[in-house]
C-alpha cells in the first residue's frame, strides 16, 4: 500500500489560484461509437469531450471563489498534481455545473462543482 496520495489539486484563472478542494474525479471520456452496418457492427471515432467534478470546501474568513466567472470568453487550467512527478493538466475548464452545499457542525462546508474542458495533458 503505498504511503503517499493524490493531494494536490490547483484551479488557476486569471493568475489567481484556487486550492481550496477535498476531492476530484474525472469524468469519462466516449473515444468510439458502435455504428449499424449490414449484418455487423462498426465503430466510429467520437470527439473526446472532458469533464472533472470537484469538491471546493468554502474558505472561512475569506470570500469564497465565484465559479460563474470561469466561462468560455474567460476558462481556465485544472492541474492534478499526483505528487511523483506527473501532473493531469485540463485545459479550457468552464464551469457546466455548480451543485448542492453541504453544511455540517463538525466539519467544513463544501460545494460541488462540474467542470468541463476543452483539453487533457499528461506530462
Amino acid at each position: 500500500m503505498a504511503d503517499q496520495y493524490v493531494s494536490r489539486i490547483n484551479l488557476e484563472i486569471n493568475g489567481q489560484d484556487v486550492d481550496d478542494f477535498k476531492k476530484c474525479s474525472e469524468g469519462e471520456v466516449e473515444l468510439a461509437k458502435q455504428v449499424k452496418l449490414m449484418n455487423k457492427t462498426g465503430h466510429c471515432n467520437t470527439v473526446p469531450r472532458f469533464e472533472v467534478e470537484v469538491d471546493y470546501v468554502i474558505p472561512s474568513g475569506s470570500p469564497e471563489f465565484d465559479f460563474t466567472q470561469l466561462t468560455a470568453a474567460n476558462p481556465g487550467t485544472l492541474t492534478i498534481d499526483r505528487q511523483d512527478g506527473t501532473r493531469i493538466t485540463y485545459q479550457g475548464v468552464v464551469t457546466r455545473k455548480i451543485g448542492k452545499t453541504e453544511y455540517n457542525e463538525e466539519k467544513e462546508a463544501s460545494k460541488t462543482v462540474t467542470l468541463g474542458a476543452a483539453g487533457r495533458i499528461n506530462s
